[in-house]
């Protein structure tokens, strides 16, 4: 009776393991078409990995095809069409933010202005630090010339004056230098953004 039991389990389970084998084999959206090294075409509900780099289709159970994958290109040419798809996905990601950012070319001069009249505005200041470091540098000059005509020693605090200002001058300087080409990077992208605006809607 006991034996009789056990067979009936095993049975049970093989017919239960067979069911959702069945089952998962019926319900498979799609399946892949692809041609082996014998230029046979394959279609199967998987792909050996040495078929997958030569390119297949993704076909469903009617026969419709709903993806197809391009081979892998290997060597110069592969890497080629590697380097133009990145610049593909970089360049439809910005042409997205551009959208999202200006609704008319109106609104790309606008920000333009605003950017550019900042930019201005602050190497004004700096222009303008830089005139007043120069008239000090040039104070402290003259009265270390006088000290030094009537034959007395420079006091330390004067020549660590001098020093300082001269380093102040050259640091505001390459300030004015790396604004102004600020100034010119950002007047050449919003440039390019609204050629590109332009090219995308119209």
């Amino acid at each position: 009776m006991r034996n009789l039991l056990l067979v009936l389990i095993t049975c049970s389970s093989l017919l239960l393991s067979g069911l959702v084998a069945a089952q998962n084999k019926t319900t498979s959206k799609v399946i892949y078409r692809y041609k082996n090294n014998q230029g046979i075409t394959v279609l199967d509900s998987n792909i050996p990995p040495e078929y997958v780099s030569k390119g297949y289709e993704i076909v469903s159970l009617s026969g419709k095809v709903i993806k197809v994958i391009a081979p892998v290109t290997e060597g110069a040419e592969g890497e080629r069409l590697y380097r133009e798809k990145l610049e593909r996905e970089v360049r439809e990601r910005e042409d997205i933010q551009l959208r999202r950012s200006y609704s008319n070319v109106g609104d790309i001069d606008a920000a333009k202005t605003r950017n550019l009249e900042s930019l201005r505005g602050n190497i004004s200041i700096l222009q303008a630090n830089l005139t007043s470091a120069r008239t000090r540098l040039q104070n402290y000059q003259s009265q270390a010339a006088a000290i030094e005509r009537a034959g007395r020693q420079l006091p330390e605090d004067l020549l660590k004056n001098i020093n300082n200002l001269v380093q102040e001058e050259k640091d505001i300087q390459v300030q004015i230098q790396q604004r102004e080409e600020e100034y010119k990077t950002v007047e050449q992208k919003f440039d390019a953004d609204r050629k590109r605006f332009v090219e995308i809607t119209q």
